[in-house]
């Protein structure tokens, strides 16, 4: 399958001068000689990293956010406001919106971001945009809700949604994070053939030793966070 571009929504900001910087970068992960040491310690059920704990938290309820979902997104270092947990958990109005927006019929399990046509990113970004809204600004001038709701997002449909964090973006040239833009960059990202190559390879050495979890081998978006996570610097 060669890269190629998202037909996204009608008034989306095209992503195209972010795709060769970002593809590079990626690459660059991928091909580190450290990256196999990196994946499968973070993936180890012996290191203190949240990989083998979070892929054996597994998701029963596909169209529902659970006290399961925020254990694993809260994994991901997400934080998760006491507002937010009475909003998905107990007030029924909200939980209500967010059950339908994670119907199978607008977002499939079997859908991929690489993909996606304009009415399923809409369905998406429906989806995000909620989460976003049930998670209140913090007192941390530092700490913004996206992240949050990303990791919430991903953690329901993992080859839709990549966990997007600040460290990853910033080493993908994507900061300030627009999602729109990050989206279709991810698209680009994992539908480049070398990428998919060699992160398939890696998923697989990775998952040869006893001890390490690395959930599904075909969560690709997932695994590839991971590795960029792993590589990227982070800040002090």
């Amino acid at each position: 399958m060669a890269a190629y571009s998202l037909p996204v929504p009608k008034g989306w900001l095209s992503a195209g001068s972010y795709y060769e910087g970002a593809v590079e970068r990626a690459l660059t992960a991928l091909r580190d000689p450290r990256t196999p040491e990196r994946l499968t310690r973070y993936y180890s059920l012996n290191s203190n990293y949240a990989g083998a704990t979070f892929t054996q938290l597994h998701d029963p309820e596909p169209t529902r956010i659970t006290e399961r979902d925020l254990l694993a997104a809260s994994l991901l270092d997400a934080t998760i406001p006491p507002a937010t947990v009475r909003a998905l958990l107990v007030e029924q109005e909200s939980a209500e919106q967010v059950h339908e927006l994670l119907s199978l019929e607008r977002l499939p399990m079997t859908a991929r971001l690489e993909e996606a046509t304009p009415e399923l990113l809409m369905a998406m970004d429906e989806l995000y945009t909620a989460l976003r809204g049930v998670i209140p600004p913090s007192r941390n001038r530092y700490s913004v809700n996206w992240s949050t709701a990303a990791k919430l997002a991903s953690r329901k449909r993992p080859n839709l949604f990549p966990v997007r964090d600040e460290v990853v973006c910033r080493y993908l040239g994507l900061w300030p994070s627009q999602y729109q833009v990050d989206w279709q960059v991810f698209a680009r990202i994992i539908s480049t053939p070398e990428v998919r190559e060699r992160l398939e390879r890696l998923i697989c050495r990775c998952a040869e030793p006893e001890g390490v979890d690395v959930g599904d081998p075909a969560n690709l978006l997932r695994h590839l966070d991971v590795i960029v996570w792993m590589h990227a610097p982070k800040r002090t």
